[in-house]
């Protein structure tokens, strides 16, 4: 499949409101791009309590906004 940002293809895609991203993508996002690649699970947890409508919603997230839902140091996550 094609992520719906950067066209390229790719195997391994997230579904962030209705479109397909990839997680070089995601990445950009330094917070959740941080979070993807350590711990998965606690990734989908904060996107699903979010719920950003598309990639554009995702890119606005914060680090204040993660913290607010998830506590991170439990999960060993440490953002600076």
């Amino acid at each position: 499949m094609k992520c719906d940002n950067c066209r390229k293809e790719s195997q391994w895609l997230e579904i962030i409101g209705s479109e397909y991203i990839c997680h070089k993508c995601i990445g950009k996002n330094k917070v959740l791009g941080l979070i993807l690649r350590t711990h998965i699970d606690t990734f989908q947890f904060i996107v699903r309590k979010l719920k950003p409508k598309d990639y554009s919603d995702l890119m606005k997230i914060s680090k204040e906004d993660v913290e607010k839902i998830a506590d991170l140091k439990e999960h060993g996550i440490e953002l600076r």
